[in-house]
């Protein structure tokens, strides 16, 4: 039996591409149906779905990724978790890279990680332990595994703003974390949740303590399952959970939610005609009262003229405002990364090389085209230039994302010298 389990768990290391891969309703031994099973048997409702709407979950939802296949917005999971949602992300080969990186933590994927046991002595399949007095290691270590037994898992590294949980000698298989008033679990394989694996006890009360603290008290108590090649679209709610808001501060985010529900509006084609005329009217009387009453001078015009607002994220007032010791760092690291783009789009002849070549890849072509120096200044600031966010997501009002100027001042310096390498060189004011 031990034998066909082990045969059971190697192969599961290498499917991570079959879309039946995690199916809710499967008792296959690559299914969730255990999952499901176990969460509903605690007190939880679990609802697959084929298509996310950010917009409709609130504090009543647990938001469970499982190997999306689709890459997970880290902009809109920062601000789902900044807003009070509780999100899982399980995650170790598929695209859910960027939004750990979002919640500050580094996926990386590793051979053989350092653990203290092996399941049946087998290297692809190491136990991790439980670490510190976290609420989810409650009790992780008590069974007869001691532990959690991972297969083939990757690794989280350079964990900020979270807590490690769960994790081996030189990494950690779960992070936990609180962002604003939400919070958030990370896990580094998501094959913990299948049915195979949900038979080892330290996997089971691993899964029961991450509801129960995402749950707060058991008030989250309906699970939105996400897994594989599932879409998203919308952005989260403003506010969707804020203990010390008051019951004022719940009315008024009710009523905004409210308001922006009620898009079906039913008018007949007579009442559209009057609405039409209404407002027309109402132009023309605002039209006629700004009219001058006596001749003035010579009306050019001007005062009709729109003035647009400069956009946020313009370059020249950004420095200009960087200069003054005010704007975002953020931004203008956004921008250095843009100058990279650009510079490598035109050494190797590849549009956006940064996101549409591997690391390794981009470095050997830069090797080849400019030399090792190049190549190395390159690996450099690579995984930190990937890690930004867009240029409009970091200039936006509701942004959240902060550069300390040390950080700026050490990116700058390293783009500086990978341009000049390059043969563009940034300009010296």
């Amino acid at each position: 039996m031990k034998r066909a389990l082990l045969v059971v768990l190697l192969v599961a290391g290498t499917a991570h591409a079959d879309i039946p891969d995690y199916d809710p309703n499967s008792q296959q031994w690559n299914g969730m149906a255990s999952f499901v099973g176990l969460a509903e048997g605690i007190g939880y409702s679990v609802t697959p779905v084929a298509e996310l709407e950010w917009d409709k979950l609130d504090d009543h939802d647990i938001l469970f990724l499982v190997y999306p296949l689709q890459r997970v917005d880290p902009a809109r999971i920062g601000r789902f978790v900044q807003a009070g949602g509780n999100v899982v992300i399980a995650d170790d080969f598929g695209d859910g890279k960027d939004a750990m990186a979002a919640l500050g933590l580094l996926r990386a994927e590793v051979t053989t990680p350092q653990a203290n046991a092996y399941y049946a002595n087998q290297p692809f399949a190491p136990i991790a332990t439980a670490r510190g007095s976290h609420p989810i290691t409650r009790e992780v270590n008590a069974n007869k595994e001691h532990g959690v037994v991972t297969n083939h898992p990757a690794a989280l590294e350079q964990i900020q703003g979270a807590e490690v949980v769960v994790g081996f000698e030189d990494s950690a298989v779960v992070a936990a974390g609180e962002r604003g008033t939400g919070r958030f679990v990370a896990v580094s394989d998501p094959s913990i949740f299948i049915n195979r694996m949900l038979q080892f006890g330290g996997n089971v009360q691993l899964t029961s303590n991450i509801l129960d603290w995402l749950s707060r008290n058991h008030q989250a108590r309906h699970i939105v399952l996400l897994r594989g090649d599932t879409s998203m679209f919308g952005d989260p709610k403003p506010f969707i959970y804020d203990p010390r808001g008051g019951q004022v501060g719940r009315t008024v985010a009710g009523l905004n939610t409210w308001l922006g529900a009620a898009e079906e509006w039913l008018l007949t084609p007579a009442a559209m005609k009057g609405l039409a005329a209404a407002l027309a009217a109402v132009l023309l009387a605002l039209a006629l009262g700004a009219l001058p009453v006596r001749r003035g001078p010579r009306i050019d015009g001007a005062w009709l003229r729109f003035g647009r607002p400069a956009r946020r994220d313009e370059p020249h007032a950004l420095i200009a405002g960087a200069d003054r010791g005010g704007g975002s760092l953020m931004v203008l690291a956004c921008i250095l990364r843009d100058q990279v783009q650009g510079v490598l789009a035109g050494v190797i002849g590849a549009t956006e090389p940064l996101y549409t070549l591997p690391e390794t890849e981009l470095t050997n072509r830069v090797a080849s085209a400019k030399g090792a120096t190049a190549s190395a200044a390159l690996a450099r600031v690579y995984k930190r230039l990937r890690a930004l966010p867009s240029r409009g997501q970091a200039a936006a009002p509701w942004s959240t994302g902060h550069l300390p100027r040390r950080e700026f001042d050490a990116l700058y310096r390293d783009v500086a010298d990978l341009c000049r390498t390059l043969g563009s060189p940034l300009p010296e004011s």
